[in-house]
């Protein structure tokens, strides 16, 4: 049986070198608590075995190591202006000996998926339980994200404010993609908008019943959508379109 507070001792006090009075730091540290409860719901609907859920949950506790270098050398959490943390989060979690009471063959596991988890898409992977952990994570990470987004501060997340995205419009070929029920190519985005839609994106990603529950009974995913009022009464009508297809989509699922 995995030794959950080990480790979460072990992620704090990684996470406590860190400036803990910067509001960004402790959105990650939320944000990793946060996943690991989401994950700990997904793996128990599923019943897997119990070395599995212990792995995924491994997988929930560091997917984001990195981001506390990121945010501190770039002062940003834009993969683009910094660096892949998902990569990076492995050669972390390899100084930091995080996974060192694990075999070397769970270790490789649970590293493939952090890995993985910011990808557009999965790679290549070793064996079935990998790329199930892989496909864990990645819905355990952006069910937290709609909490993120909805409850967060909005330049901390995103960027801009959100006044600054009531003023923008879509670009077309994001609104294709949802409309496709396909995830947004990150560098398809040109507008802050585009980044809110690109969000609503990662639904049509996920990969088990449970993860599109979570997502419908929280409703986060359309709180900023609810709460801003778009200038421009096209840019309103295009935002509504996606968002009734989406909710056709997510009861279809549940």
């Amino acid at each position: 049986m995995l030794d959950k507070d080990k480790h979460l001792k072990r992620f704090d006090d990684y996470a406590s070198g860190y400036d803990l009075s910067d509001g960004r730091i402790k959105l990650k540290i939320l944000h990793t608590k946060e996943v690991c409860k989401v994950m700990e719901k997904i793996t128990d609907s599923m019943e897997l075995p119990q070395d599995t859920a212990d792995l995924a949950w491994l997988c929930a506790l560091y997917h984001d190591v990195s981001r506390f270098e990121q945010i501190t050398q770039f002062g940003t959490f834009i993969d683009a202006f910094s660096f892949d943390h998902g990569d990076a989060g492995c050669r972390i979690i390899d100084e930091g000996r995080f996974l060192e009471d694990q075999t070397e063959e769970d270790r490789q596991k649970v590293k493939s998926a952090i890995r993985y988890h910011n990808k557009y898409e999965i790679g290549p992977v070793g064996d079935a339980e990998t790329m199930l952990l892989c496909k864990l994570i990645r819905d355990a990470d952006k069910c937290d994200i709609f909490r993120v987004f909805a409850c967060e501060d909005m330049v901390d997340t995103m960027g801009e404010t959100t006044d600054q995205v009531s003023r923008e419009a879509i670009t077309d070929v994001v609104m294709e993609s949802v409309l496709a029920h396909r995830c947004v190519v990150k560098e398809q985005r040109k507008t802050g908008l585009d980044k809110w839609i690109g969000f609503l994106g990662f639904i049509y990603d996920l990969n088990f019943p449970e993860s599109i529950r979570i997502v419908k009974e929280e409703g986060y995913y359309r709180r900023p959508f609810d709460e801003t009022k778009f200038h421009d009464p096209e840019t309103g009508r295009r935002v509504q379109l996606i968002l009734e297809d989406l909710e056709a989509y997510i009861s279809e699922g549940v």
